[in-house]
């Protein structure tokens, strides 16, 4: 599916599901790569198991896909409804209550933004990166921002980095002022970077890797999400991130809108 703005396309796809982060240095501590591992391909192995498509007369139009996470055995449902105004609510949902599972690294949804959207403003905490356990020193505002100034270059690996919290809406757009805009239905999360998580995630074990190895992908990888478990830090060599801060519900529910921004006259 393609999402375009007169003739101009601004999603490459619309938004698919994501609960793996690339591992920081205190995930690697507490063995998060292996107790986890299950969530780090449930994405992509999932089966469709229905289709269906409200009445195209209505004056919104909504589309529900019913899905398997093939691999853990788990229902995963999310819905299209278009507006009106061209902007579509996306809502996600998850329902693990009948597996014993670990708990999930995140629960939200990625979706690959045209290279061409270089800006970034939003309303949530910063300016600089935070976590739900790491975000008291970054305050609640409105951010004018580039996407390159996303990316944290200066950690000695590649890990997780660059993400924002409390967001209530957010906007990536090229110079001429086209784009999209993200509003939560409530709070959400997001990053912005020039590389898939799958980039900066070296696998089980820590590898001989830079940040400055890494290429660049041709689109903006934008997570959108209800949250991300906490980055910890009380030690780096096993504890865990605070509980409040660790995604251990057995359902997951969240609601965010898409729509257009339009070239500047």
């Amino acid at each position: 599916l393609d999402y375009s703005v007169n003739g101009a396309s601004v999603l490459k796809a619309m938004p698919e599901p994501y609960f793996w982060r690339a591992p920081t240095d205190n995930d690697f501590g507490n063995q998060m790569p292996e107790r986890l591992g299950v969530w780090r391909s449930a994405h992509a192995n999932r089966k469709m198991l229905s289709v269906n498509a409200g009445d195209p007369t209505d004056k919104d139009f909504k589309i529900e896909v019913k899905y398997l996470l093939t691999d853990l055995a788990v229902p995963y449902t999310v819905s299209y409804t278009v507006l009106q105004d061209g902007a579509v609510k996306v809502e996600a949902m998850i329902d693990h209550a009948d597996r014993a599972l670990p708990e999930m690294p995140r629960f939200g949804m990625r979706m690959k933004v045209n290279k061409s959207n270089t800006r970034l403003s939003y309303y949530g905490r910063g300016p600089w990166e935070n976590y739900s356990d790491r975000n008291t020193a970054a305050f609640l505002g409105e951010y004018q921002q580039t996407v390159k100034e996303q990316f944290v270059a200066n950690y000695v690996r590649p890990q997780e980095n660059g993400y924002r919290t409390d967001v209530r809406w957010l906007q990536l757009f090229a110079d001429n002022g086209a784009g999209i805009k993200i509003t939560g239905v409530q709070p959400v999360c997001f990053s912005a970077l020039p590389y898939l998580a799958e980039d900066m995630d070296p696998g089980i074990t820590k590898k001989n890797q830079h940040p400055a190895d890494l290429n660049e992908r041709p689109f903006i990888s934008l997570h959108v999400d209800l949250n991300q478990r906490g980055v910890g830090g009380d030690n780096s060599w096993g504890a865990l991130p605070h509980m409040p801060y660790l995604l251990r519900e057995k359902k997951y529910h969240y609601s965010f809108i898409i729509e257009p921004l339009r070239e500047n006259k």
